[in-house]
């Protein structure tokens, strides 16, 4: 059964913590661009995280800018409406059928020039996690690298980006929306509250180290106070034992510590917020982790030597897709030569919401949370 966070909060009353969704998207600074229309079509110019771009007037960014590309004609979603996201939908949700589509049909057909994916890692991302410890190295650091030079671009990116998918890119990926449990600061307790956002500098991944059961076993707290609040507070949303929920967000910080060293070059004009230089790139990096985590899918992109290519990758319009109930997911991708199609996997009724399945979405290396744990820790998806 799926649930509304804010159903959830009575939960936690004495806990203190509150857990509404954020609606603020990725707080970057970075090159001004601007998506040219390319459609009859009401836009206005608009700043979202330091991007200049064309939109049309809505207050739910990462609905906007997937509409934008579909609007300018870069995705053809020809029986698709995008309406803004439930607040517990933490920027899922809202893509519907504007007319019955049939099984097999193609639901949107989206270049893969737009899409973000580990096999097509630029150069930068490349050289940025080959500085990585080898133990260290995951398909996350992979494409959160990639989405790291999609998200502060080189000049030289721009050569032969003779449609503007470069621009395009950029400003869909300013505009995603929350990632997983913790992401948020509304996630860990009211401003006020001891040991809630009042307490994290920059980010929960960004707080505490590997060496925090040492630092504070003498105040009998297995890690920082925010981070086992927080595991706190997963554990009684989701039902889950203390102990998984901790363990899944001390992975996925240690999962972003591995990572941060080798990346903060890619970061090249920091989020405006208090912080040293190199504090700043690190907290955007862990920013880009968490909502890259929470939208990222599998795919197959080609062949090599006979071999399936599967990539990671984040595609636009299915990452916003919501989650599936019993029923299991209504759309799949499909790779089809420089497109990436979302296909019906069955019939869709007009006004049917589109869906995928987070359950199958890839994992952290070491991972092995299941059911609400795992949507919400990850997704930020309040489902049980």
């Amino acid at each position: 059964m799926r649930v509304s966070s804010f159903a959830l909060m009575a939960w936690l009353l004495p806990f203190s913590a509150s857990f509404a969704p954020s609606s603020q998207s990725l707080r970057t600074r970075t090159r001004t661009r601007t998506c040219d229309a390319t459609v009859n079509t009401k836009v206005n110019t608009k700043v979202i995280n330091g991007l200049s771009v064309s939109t049309q007037q809505d207050d739910n960014t990462n609905m906007m800018t997937e509409r934008i590309l579909v609007d300018q004609g870069k995705i053809a979603a020809p029986k698709l409406t995008f309406h803004p996201s439930l607040p517990e939908g933490r920027g899922k949700g809202g893509v519907r059928a504007s007319e019955p589509i049939a099984a097999l049909e193609v639901i949107a057909r989206i270049p893969r020039s737009l899409i973000v994916a580990t096999c097509d890692s630029p150069a930068r991302a490349v050289a940025a996690t080959a500085e990585m410890d080898a133990e260290n190295f995951s398909w996350a650091a992979d494409l959160c690298a990639a989405t790291l030079v999609s998200l502060f671009p080189d000049p030289a990116d721009n050569d032969d980006d003779d449609n503007g998918s470069i621009s395009a890119k950029q400003s869909w990926i300013a505009g995603w929306e929350a990632g997983g449990w913790g992401t948020d600061g509304a996630d860990l307790g009211p401003p006020d509250v001891n040991w809630g956002s009042k307490c994290v500098t920059g980010s929960l991944l960004s707080t505490g180290s590997d060496n925090d059961e040492n630092v504070f076993a003498k105040f009998r707290f297995p890690c920082h106070p925010v981070i086992f609040r927080a595991g706190t507070g997963l554990a009684m949303l989701t039902g889950a034992e203390d102990q998984k929920a901790l363990d899944a967000l001390l992975l996925r910080g240690k999962t972003y510590r591995g990572m941060r060293d080798a990346l903060l070059t890619l970061v090249e004009t920091p989020s405006d917020r208090k912080g040293s230089l190199r504090e700043r790139r690190a907290w955007d990096v862990a920013d880009v982790l968490s909502r890259m985590l929470a939208r990222a899918t599998t795919l197959q992109l080609g062949e090599e030597d006979g071999v399936e290519e599967m990539a990671f990758a984040v595609v636009p319009v299915h990452e916003r897709l919501a989650h599936c109930d019993e029923k299991g997911e209504n759309s799949k991708l499909v790779a089809a030569g420089e497109d990436v199609l979302l296909v019906a996997t069955r019939d869709i009724l007009e006004g049917e919401e589109i869906t995928r399945d987070y359950v199958q979405a890839p994992r952290l290396d070491g991972d092995t949370t299941e059911g609400s744990l795992r949507l919400l820790s990850q997704f930020g998806i309040a489902y049980i």
